[in-house]
């Protein structure tokens, strides 16, 4: 959290900080949700498949916010 002292220098950087914080989520979530549809095209229940496929698009959802 941003101290009334910091300089626009280090506000600066801890933005930064904290745009690199959130490519690095949304990447990660990315991933996840293409892990688990390759996952779901392997022998997997009807049931297990459409809950897989619906985790899988609320990640993609999520790392594009």
């Amino acid at each position: 959290m941003p101290q009334d002292n910091e300089s626009p220098r280090d506000l600066e950087h801890e933005l930064v900080n904290e745009q690199a914080k959130t490519l690095a989520a949304q990447h990660l979530l990315k991933r996840a949700a293409e892990e688990i549809e390759n996952l779901v095209e392997a022998d997997c229940a009807h049931e297990d498949t459409e809950q897989a496929l619906k985790a899988a698009a609320r990640f993609r959802k999520a790392s594009t916010l």
